[in-house]
């Protein structure tokens, strides 16, 4: 048969399929389909991907993209620029705007979903925090969006720093976990600077809840006696998931290498990217991030999952993205593994170097390819082969 788009030659790593080698990777309408046997096959569109890492659409698991209706939203057709094809908004939206998000969201080139602000006006500007207290919830509208709109709202988003929170300690926590349960679904939680230890955060928390921002190092860390908190490997025990959540001011060097020392790596790694940061400093965008954890020694297949298999399951669409499985979604990324001298920075200033780095070369998504470096297969046009 004819295909619309083979890639060639690229070394394959689909942590969902537990493979990493060369091979093919064969297009079909808008999926994957099984590759051909014979290297004579045909294609509307092929691809050599020699030399380069062929891998499943990215997904952010963790970004602020509501551009129409915050003031520090990423434009979120700007990510297919970075290989990422997916991506969860946390909480940009709350009760009072939900609606107008969903409208938005559904416009875009790239697969969105959510986590539902408790707060009604939800994160939408930095010049003021949102409220938490409780008392202001809207508990019946918010049990009624996930009721209407469960295909996109994946749980609650609850912010617990301590200039946040206000006095009111791990109530709002508690309280978001309670709501969660009685809708039946996960909660996300924001650490940074927290008003009581990171244990007594993680203790609150169920299996399939999210805490993120893990590698913080503002007040309160994971950390003690130089290794995360007994409180901290219990909750991964239980099936708590730790997000990395790199943002502009939630990650430190020393938490994340004495973690990472310790066998303690993120289950996900996203960038909490606003238009403040996006391809400007710190978060930047999300190879930029699976270079840093690659650098600081994750494996290559670790970070993968991390970027793929992991949040498309907690997404509730494993086997549809996140994978190179035939009869998933088309949304394919490829990366070249670079020499280039790279500077991280962590919240407080400190830097690290490398000399490799991920560099997207392609995004296609549902099979149609929606960004390419400009001398990534260039000179060959459609139907040229």
């Amino acid at each position: 048969m004819r295909y619309d788009i083979l890639i060639r030659n690229g070394t394959i790593l689909d942590p969902a399929l537990g493979i990493s080698k060369i091979g093919t990777v064969a297009i079909q309408n808008d999926k994957i389909a099984m590759p051909p046997d014979v290297s004579d096959a045909i294609a509307n569109y092929e691809i050599d991907a020699d030399g380069m890492f062929v891998l499943p659409g990215l997904i952010d698991f963790h970004a602020h993209v509501f551009s129409a209706g915050t003031d520090f939203g990423v434009e979120p057709a700007a990510l297919l620029s970075t290989g990422v094809t997916s991506v969860v908004d946390a909480g940009s939206s709350g009760t009072a705007n939900y609606a107008s998000f969903r409208l938005f969201s559904k416009k875009q080139p790239v697969r969105i979903r959510a986590f539902l602000n408790v707060s009604p006006t939800g994160i939408t500007t930095l010049r003021q925090h949102e409220s938490v207290d409780p008392a202001i919830w809207d508990e019946k509208e918010i049990a009624a969006i996930f009721e209407k709109y469960g295909d996109q709202v994946l749980g609650l988003k609850i912010r617990q720093s301590q200039d946040i929170v206000c006095g009111l300690g791990l109530e709002p926590l508690r309280r978001a976990v309670a709501l969660a349960e009685e809708i039946g679904c996960p909660v996300v939680v924001h650490t940074t600077d927290p008003p009581e230890s990171a244990s007594e955060m993680a203790d609150i928390l169920r299996p399939g809840d999210v805490y993120c921002h893990v590698y913080q190092g503002a007040g309160k860390t994971i950390l003690e006696d130089g290794a995360p908190s007994r409180g901290i490997a219990a909750a991964r025990e239980r099936g708590v998931l730790f997000d990395a959540a790199n943002g502009m001011s939630h990650f430190n060097f020393d938490v994340a290498e004495r973690a990472l020392k310790n066998g303690f790596a993120p289950d996900i790694i996203s960038s909490d990217v606003t238009k403040f940061t996006f391809l400007r400093t710190n978060a930047y965008a999300l190879p930029y991030l699976m270079s840093k954890y690659l650098y600081l020694g994750m494996s290559f297949m670790d970070v993968v999952r991390a970027v793929t298999e992991t949040p498309a399951r907690l997404m509730g669409m494993a086997g549809k993205i996140g994978t190179l499985a035939p009869g998933a979604y088309a949304d394919v990324t490829i990366l070249k593994q670079k020499e280039a001298r790279v500077r991280y920075r962590d919240a407080q200033g400190c830097v690290r170097e490398s000399n490799e780095m991920l560099v997207p070369q392609m995004t296609i998504k549902g099979g149609r390819i929606m960004f390419r470096q400009m001398d990534f297969c260039a000179g060959f046009d459609y139907r040229d082969v």
